[in-house]
């Protein structure tokens, strides 16, 4: 699945992607494969895969595809 990220909070590590398909996706620190959170920002395109925990959509093994322009002031 691909999508881009919508929300995030890099002080606790956590954020959504919502995905081409229109669906939300959250995901943590835990959910990054070779890439820190610090990296991501709004807008940030990904790909990831989709598994349902907690009957809620979660994003993992989430993969940056291209990075916008930082725009820190849109973040947490």
């Amino acid at each position: 699945m691909r999508g881009s990220v919508t929300r995030l909070n890099k002080k606790i590590g956590f954020g959504f992607i919502v995905g081409d398909d229109g669906l939300e996706a959250s995901f943590d620190l835990s959910s990054l494969e070779g890439v820190d959170i610090e990296t991501l920002c709004i807008g940030t395109k990904v790909e990831y895969q989709e598994h349902f925990a907690c009957e809620r959509l979660r994003a993992v093994k989430v993969r940056i595809l291209s990075n916008p322009r930082r725009n820190s002031a849109s973040e947490s």
